[in-house]
């Protein structure tokens, strides 16, 4: 897919060659192939498997085929228009924008040397972001889930009785298919892994103690707090190699975005605030489906 890519975007944003071209080899309605482009295609392919292990099969001749053959391929979508296809347009694009910034990624934002950042910023940058230098409260949580309140609150009976064991309970009448068969369990995590409907519930558990029923996502559920661990803030000392690279991203984030509005201002983007507000009121992220009701990732 990136082979044919290469060829597209050639095709798509270079002025073309004409038949006086020195070095033009052949020339066809809406592009040309010279021997530099052929061998460019001779450098990509000797790189592949198929090819390193094979090098006999790299002739001069089916070098040239392979580079006119994929040409008349790119031309026909090109004569279909299937570059203005939204999904293979981003394709194009996204390849096109990676290659092209590794090519002038120096120039656009040069190196910055990381021995000289100072201990100033990087005390400042640590008590400014104490919470990256943070190991959260892990919860260890264990659900039973059910289709109604009264059937949930019926299996809280059984569990305070005595007459099942919370594992037990979730085995036999969980429908959450992914912890059933593990007691219930749905993992041990910090609460922004956890959905932002489920923190609430998670928040105020205690420990070995059966909250429920409790209705989330249209769900209803009974909750155990199995296990937590507490939060800790590392010190500076101890992250100090850490705050280090962070100031480094920092700096390169900044002079990136410096590099982003200075493209915007040199190209003249203007943005059609209606359309951008419409497209943000109206977009969906995720599906209302959730199959790991706890997991964010």
């Amino acid at each position: 897919m990136k082979k044919i890519m290469i060829v597209v975007v050639l095709m798509l944003f270079c002025c073309g060659c004409g038949d006086e071209a020195e070095n033009t080899i052949v020339s066809f309605k809406g592009g040309c192939l010279t021997k530099e482009d052929v061998v460019a295609h001779y450098n990509k392919l000797k790189r592949k498997n198929k090819y390193r292990n094979n090098p006999d099969t790299l002739t001069p001749e089916f070098i040239f085929d392979h580079a006119l053959n994929m040409e008349m391929i790119i031309e026909k979508g090109l004569e279909e228009k299937l570059h203005l296809v939204p999904w293979i347009r981003e394709e194009i694009h996204g390849f096109m924008s990676d290659l092209f910034l590794k090519t002038m990624q120096e120039r656009l934002v040069p190196e910055i040397d990381k021995k000289g950042i100072t201990e100033q910023e990087m005390r400042r940058f640590y008590e400014e972001n104490k919470e990256k230098y943070q190991k959260k409260a892990l919860y260890g949580v264990r659900i039973v889930k059910t289709d109604d309140q009264e059937k949930t609150a019926s299996v809280m009976s059984e569990i305070r009785s005595g007459m099942i064991s919370f594992e037990g309970a979730a085995e036999k009448y969980s429908k959450d298919e992914k912890s059933k068969t593990n007691g219930g369990f749905i993992g041990m995590r910090s609460l922004d892994k956890f959905q932002d409907n489920w923190r609430n519930v998670i928040e105020k558990l205690r420990l070995n103690e059966i909250y429920g029923p409790a209705e989330i996502d249209r769900s209803w559920y009974l909750l155990e707090l199995t296990q937590k661990t507490e939060q800790h803030q590392y010190t500076y000392e101890e992250k100090q190699a850490y705050i280090r690279n962070d100031v480094l991203h920092k700096k390169y984030r900044d002079e990136w975005q410096k590099t982003y509005d200075r493209l915007k201002n040199k190209f003249e983007v203007k943005i059609n605030e209606q359309k951008l507000q419409e497209f943000y009121k109206g977009f969906v992220t995720s599906s209302e489906d959730v199959v790991d009701p706890g997991n964010r990732d």
